[in-house]
Formats: structure tokens, sequence, C-alpha cells
């Protein structure tokens, strides 16, 4: 299984804090299909447009997901939702979770030590697709800490995790820091397979947390409720918000955009001649929609606007750093030249140093389209913004590669019908993919699909069989290996990142039969496209997959 990373995260809270956060494993069985629900409706104004208190959400007592939690696959649970309240100091997530099995098991819902030392509840997530943040649950002293709220530890050792038994419900609460006061709803993501709960309203004045003990009895009986330990937030406590990150790429540029930050980046082959500086009779059309972009949306109070050259790996370094600046410095004087001096430029160059894909392939022969996606111009800025504490006014540009702001989408019971699959050999094992029909959440795409695994005894994904990818941005992706491609524009779509991590859960240990519910949030396509290709790398496509 996968092991606990660490990543860097923006803080957000009004006690100590520090930064990180990690996400390791779990799983899902599958359930019956049906048609899923209709989108959310386009806004294309600013995200508090898709606050509208119309936006449709789940009711209570419908939040429901079964999947398989724990080491491996084998340890069926349901978790539903009971509420989601704010308050000035946290946000409380209430639950009820419940073993589904014949047997007992310990579950695997957080990062306090070994998968089988786990008694805190920290892979639940909170994410805002409208305001594009994702939150953490509140931890003692730093991101490697135990999650604040409910612990499941043994009546003796509060280490050692008690073992859910089957039947019995087990209320649970989670803390997290404030949602900002305009947020009525969000997806919970949780670091495990199982879907995401889309659609979660969240309801206002949340009680102060209160401590409680673990009940008497050892031995509660299926049907009945049992009470574990809660521990309120206290102390030193580690609280963190991540800024969500994604890459858009066409034949001729990328998009990427972390935060209130934007990067395009232009290739090189479309904006000078072989080993030129001087910019191409058709560099114009290019850089003349990359100028109207920069000026509704660069902000000129926060200087620089930066001009980065980048070169792929052939010839000298010493050669490739000097072609890298005399390009950036032509971009530069282009723009200068449209924008003028309300804005700060600075051109530099970084050669051959940081490239985005491999420049040989495996077996060390070249890669052209590699040295292509690495010889490039990177123009950032930092995007116009509303008031601190609130998200960027304008958003992602909408144009025929990027699709509008939704609302939150509306929480779907189950995943629908499988619209196509992939076989996927690894190593000994042999997998089978069923992909479901994609929809939107807020400004993103949610791909849905089941990993099962058809041969073998038990499939262990060390190394992960969707892992690694030729794609600097997401080879650190559980599904890295897998892009979006959009048939009509050509465009290729990211998994969304945030800092290290993704926005995604992972495959986890299975055994034969066994079915793993799968998740991977992209930046979300144009409004005109209905259906669009899932590529995994080396192993097939799935296209025409349907888009809500």
């Amino acid at each position: 299984m996968r092991t606990t990373r660490t990543t860097v995260l923006l803080l957000a809270a009004a006690v100590l804090c520090a930064c990180g956060a990690h996400s390791p494993t779990t799983g899902n069985r599958t359930a019956p299909a049906t048609t899923p629900p209709p989108a959310s409706p386009s806004v294309t104004g600013s995200p508090s447009a898709a606050r509208s208190p119309s936006a449709s959400a789940a009711p209570a007592g419908t939040l429901v997901r079964e999947g398989l939690v724990g080491l491996h696959g084998s340890n069926p649970f349901k978790v539903e939702v009971k509420a989601l309240e704010r308050g000035s100091d946290l946000t409380v997530l209430k639950m009820e979770i419940t073993a589904t099995g014949e047997g007992g098991s310990s579950g695997d819902f957080g990062y306090d030590g070994l998968p089988t030392q786990s008694v805190s509840f920290g892979k639940f997530r909170l994410f805002d697709p409208v305001g594009r943040k994702v939150y953490f649950t509140l931890r003692e002293y730093d991101a490697e800490g135990r999650a604040f709220g409910t612990r499941h530890g043994t009546p003796t050792t509060e280490n050692y995790p008690d073992d859910f038994r089957a039947g019995v419900r087990y209320p649970v609460e989670v803390y997290f820091p404030p949602l900002p006061a305009g947020v009525r709803q969000v997806s919970i993501v949780p670091d495990m397979a199982m879907a995401p709960f889309t659609g979660v309203p969240v309801t206002d004045g949340a009680a102060p947390p209160v401590a409680r003990q673990r009940d008497e009895t050892d031995t509660p009986a299926a049907g009945s409720t049992f009470q574990w330990p809660v521990v309120p937030p206290s102390g030193k406590i580690w609280s963190g918000v991540s800024d969500v990150h994604e890459l858009i790429e066409t034949p001729q540029r990328t998009t990427e955009q972390q935060g209130a930050q934007e990067t395009i980046g232009l290739r090189t082959d479309v904006l000078f001649r072989f080993d030129k500086a001087d910019l191409s009779d058709k560099a114009a059309s290019v850089l003349d929609e990359v100028v109207e972009e920069t000026r509704v949306r660069a902000d000129p109070a926060k200087p620089p606007i930066l001009i980065e050259g980048h070169t792929d790996s052939k010839g000298e370094p010493a050669y490739n750093q000097n072609l890298s600046v005399k390009r950036a410095e032509a971009v530069r004087g282009y723009l200068a030249g449209k924008l003028g001096d309300a804005y700060v430029y600075k051109a530099t160059g970084k050669g051959e140093s940081e490239p985005i894909a491999d420049n040989t392939k495996q077996d060390g022969s070249d890669n052209p389209e590699g040295r292509a996606r690495n010889r490039r111009v990177e123009i950032s800025y930092q995007i116009k913004q509303d008031l601190p504490g609130t998200t960027t006014t304008t958003g992602p540009p909408v144009d025929k590669v990027r699709g509008s702001v939704r609302g939150p989408a509306p929480f779907r019971a189950d995943a629908g019908p499988v619209v196509g699959s992939l076989s996927v050999k690894h190593f000994s094992d042999r997998l089978r993919v069923d992909v479901h029909p994609f929809y939107r959440d807020g400004a993103y795409l949610v791909a849905a699909f089941d990993v099962v695994l058809e041969s073998s005894e038990m499939f262990i994904p060390v190394p992960g069989p969707f892992s690694g990818g030729s794609h600097a941005f997401s080879s650190g992706s559980d599904y890295g290996t897998i892009s979006l491609i959009d048939p009509a524009t050509q465009a290729r779509y990211l998994p969304l990142k945030m800092s290290t991590e993704f926005v995604e859960n992972s495959v986890l240990t299975l055994e034969k039969g066994e079915v793993n519910r799968s998740y991977v949030y992209f930046p979300a396509p144009a409004d005109s496209a209905r259906s669009i290709t899932l590529e995994a790398e080396g192993l097939g496509t799935v296209p025409d997959v349907p888009i809500s």
C-alpha cells in the first residue's frame, strides 16, 4: 500500500500552526448503476455567484457511501454523513460509521502511525470546488499528529485501534478550519478508495466541541450505537488549508493556476525558428492572445510579470542558458510594447535545468515529444483578487478549452453505468478499469472509475499500476499516467494537485474479485464539451466518456 507522504500547505487558523499534509490508502465496492442526476447550472460570473442558496444540496440522511477500508480491501464499511456545521472557530463533520462485513475490523481512517495503529479519522478532507481550496482535519502539534475528534483506541491502549464490530453504529466527529461564510456546500474527498461526497450542505451555528467518554460496554450488539471518546481541539493545533494547482495543455501552450498565481507556458516552436531568438511571423497572434489575458487578469499592484525561457537538453548547457535568456527577453519586449508601463516585467532564463517532460525515453533513445514540451517560455503573474480571504474575481478564463465555474455538484448515490473499460496487466496481475460517466463539480471535473482485480489471490499496488507517467506535473499522482483529452481542441487536462498531493484517492491492496472505487479531479473542459477521452499512458484509452 502507499506510504504516508508530506505536503506543504497554506496556513489557516487562529491557533498555533505548522505546514504539511499527507495521504495514504483505502477502498470501495460498487453500487447498482443508475442514470446520474443532471449537472448544476453553469455560472459564468465570479465564484461567489456559484454559491446561490438555490443550488441543489442533498437532504440530511441521504449522504451514504459504502466502501472497503483497511490495510487491504477485506473490510467493508458504510459511512453516513449526518451534518457539516460551521462555527466561528472551526467546522464540525458529523458521521456515523458502520462495519458491514461479518467480522470486526480496525479500519484505517487516520494518519497517526502505521495503518494498524491509526486511531483517529484524519483521512477525510473538505474541498470547496468553487473557492478552489482543500481543508484538512485539525491535528495535534503538526501535520503528522492525530486528528482531533473521535478516537477509537482500545480501553487499555489508546495508541492501538479498537475494532469496529459488525453492524454497530459508531458516531464520529472530525474538526476542520472554519469555512468562509459564503460557502454553502462542499465536497468531502476522502483519502480512501471511496467516491467523493458532493453537494454536502454547510449549516451555521456549530456548538463548541464537547469531550466525550468511551461507552462502558466492551461488546456492543449489532444494531446498537456505541460512543468512542471525543477529544476537542486544545493545546498546539495544526490547521491546514491548501490552494489547488491545475494544468491544461494544448499543442501551443499550457495554462497553469495555483491559488492567485497563473502561468502561461508557450511552446517556443510556435514563437521562434529553430535555434533562433527572434520572434517568428506567427508569434504575434499567439502573443496577442496572451496580452489580452494578461491585461484582464494580471494585478499590476503585485509585480512583476515574470517571463522565463526554457530549452530542451540538446546542446551545451551554457549555450542553452544563453538562448533561453534571449528568448525570454524577446517575449518581454513584445509584452511591454503592448501592455505599456503599468506593469513591471522581469525576464530570465533557466536553460535546460527545469524540464517538464523527459528528454529521452526509458531505453535512452531520443524523445522528440518530450523535448518539444520542454522548449517553452513561461509568463507568470498574480491574478487580480477580491478582498482578503475571498477567492479570485475572474477565476480561470472561460474559453474553448476551460469551462465556467458551476455550482457544487449534487450528491450522487451511485456512479452510473459503465461506459467503457480498460484491461491492465500489472506484473502477474490482471486488472479491469470500468469507467463511469464524469461530472462537473464547481470549477472541476470528477473522473469516476472502478479498478477490479480479475486474477491472482491478492494484488499489492507497489508500485502503483497508474502512478508515474512522463509529465513532471502529475508524476507524483497515484493516477499520474491518466489524463483527459478533448478531441475537439486536443487540450489535455492533468490531475488536480494540492501542493505535492492530488485531489484523488488511490488503489489499495485488493483480493480477487474486489472492486476499488476510484476518483480523480481534473480542470473542467469547455462548457461545450459533452464527452471526453480518458488516456492512460502506455495502457490505452477510453473514448467518448459522457460529461454531465
